[in-house]
């Protein structure tokens, strides 16, 4: 009788053990999820949420089974004080207005005006699979109700420990109950159900400390050097003593030729080199910028007026030792130019002030006009069109005195070549530009 007593104790004690240990691992669940719910649902601003009761997968009634789930996932959610939660009639109430079923079964356009008339930025629901041994795998939800996207999900297992709902099933009282009960009975397939993500838009690029574009306009100064030369493999460049000849040049007062060729020959290169230019420019507007590193670039367009100056200079013809020429106006040649070109550009990056230097390459196109020069069909005076190629070395700095106004300072060798001809047979002539500018402006950073 003592042994009886002995052994009713423990088998007492060990179901008053389990059935705690149960009811305790349940509760574990409930808060795990809960906890992941909150976790995910960091990201929301105002903290008000609304928890939709949940619903079987397969289609099935869960009326009891979601909502007392549901209850639990609420009261879970509350003690850990993430979230502002929207009463439960506040709920059946809105739900009702539009007409929705009391299931966790939401479509887009569902969720959004959910949210709109609750108030909150994101809704809990899910689904619930029943399982062997009485137990319901519960997958939950957290959807934000603007894009009725999905972003954070939780599972768990439970042990149903309530009446009601897919463990009792009831009993028809007509046929066509039996009927609906019947279809119902059918083997049924779970099937995941699918909410609309939202391509989740990329966060907008930050911009470094030292990057920034820049727009500027800036004039030139400067009087780069000129090189002109005519070349004909004919040798067919006529010179005489008059100033009506095809270069317009008198070759009387120096002849840097033959002597027996006193007052008429025909040379094949007729060579002037370092020739002092004026003009003006160049007057010019360049957009670029800068990463974060020391690399940058711009574009930059560009005009400038360039003419020989009336001077005393050299000569050379075929090939002879330089002779002295004078160039007694101011407009024997006159090159127009428009520039298109690139820079890379390096620096040393500052807060205000970039120290900069750089390699430049681009295209110009020039018209040539030679007043005293005869073109061919003896057309004077002669006007040329004539592409050419830029290169250029930059070496300035850049000042900015506020988030969006820039000043810039900058010295650059550069050298526009071009070539053209007159219009006879085996003609070649070019004009190279090269020398130091300086040049100064402002513009717009951004």
């Amino acid at each position: 009788m003592y042994f009886n007593l002995k052994m009713f104790r423990v088998a007492i004690t060990a179901a008053v053990f389990f059935s705690f240990s149960a009811v305790s691992f349940a509760e574990d669940s409930y808060t795990k999820l809960a906890k992941e719910i909150a976790t995910a649902g960091s990201s929301i601003t105002n903290k008000k949420i609304a928890i939709i009761p949940f619903s079987y997968a397969d289609g099935r009634v869960a009326t009891k089974d979601g909502s007392v789930i549901s209850e639990r996932i609420t009261m879970k959610l509350i003690k850990l004080r993430k979230f502002e939660i929207v009463e439960r009639s506040m709920l059946d109430k809105v739900m009702g207005e539009l007409k929705l079923q009391n299931s966790g079964m939401m479509d887009a356009t569902s969720t959004q005006q959910l949210g709109k008339l609750l108030g909150v930025e994101a809704i809990v629901t899910g689904t619930l699979v029943e399982m062997q041994g009485g137990k319901i795998e519960v997958n939950a939800r957290l959807i934000k109700t603007e894009t009725a996207q999905a972003i954070g999900a939780a599972e768990m297992t439970v042990e149903k420990d309530w009446v009601g709902d897919a463990a009792t099933p009831v009993q028809p009282q007509t046929q066509a109950q039996a009927q609906a009960q019947q279809q119902q009975a059918q083997p049924t397939y779970y099937q995941q159900p699918t909410y609309y993500q939202q391509p989740t838009a990329p966060a907008p690029r930050v911009r470094g400390k030292y990057e920034y574009g820049f727009f500027e306009v800036f004039y030139g100064f400067g009087s780069p050097d000129m090189r002109l030369e005519f070349s004909n493999t004919n040798s067919n460049i006529i010179l005489d003593n008059t100033y009506t000849n095809e270069l317009g040049i008198n070759i009387t007062p120096n002849r840097p030729y033959p002597t027996y060729a006193y007052n008429h020959y025909h040379a094949g290169t007729v060579t002037f080199d370092k020739l002092k230019t004026g003009g003006s420019g160049p007057l010019a507007m360049r957009v670029g910028g800068y990463s974060n590193s020391v690399i940058g670039g711009d574009f930059e367009f560009s005009y400038e007026n360039r003419n020989i100056l009336a001077q005393d200079t050299t000569w050379s013809v075929d090939g002879t030792a330089p002779a002295a020429f004078t160039f007694s106006s101011n407009d024997y040649a006159t090159v127009k130019t428009f520039g298109m070109s690139f820079d890379l550009l390096l620096r040393v990056p500052g807060e205000t002030i970039d120290p900069y230097t750089g390699l430049g390459l681009g295209l110009s196109l020039n018209t040539i006009d030679l007043p005293y020069v005869w073109g061919v069909n003896s057309v004077a005076p002669d006007v040329e069109f004539a592409p050419g190629l830029m290169f250029r070395i930059p070496i300035g700095i850049r000042i900015r005195t506020s988030n969006h106004l820039s000043f810039v300072a900058e010295v650059r060798y550069e050298l526009n070549s071009m070539s053209f001809d007159r219009g006879f047979a085996g003609e070649s002539d070019s004009i190279k530009l090269s020398g130091t500018k300086f040049i100064a402006g402002m513009g717009l950073t951004f």
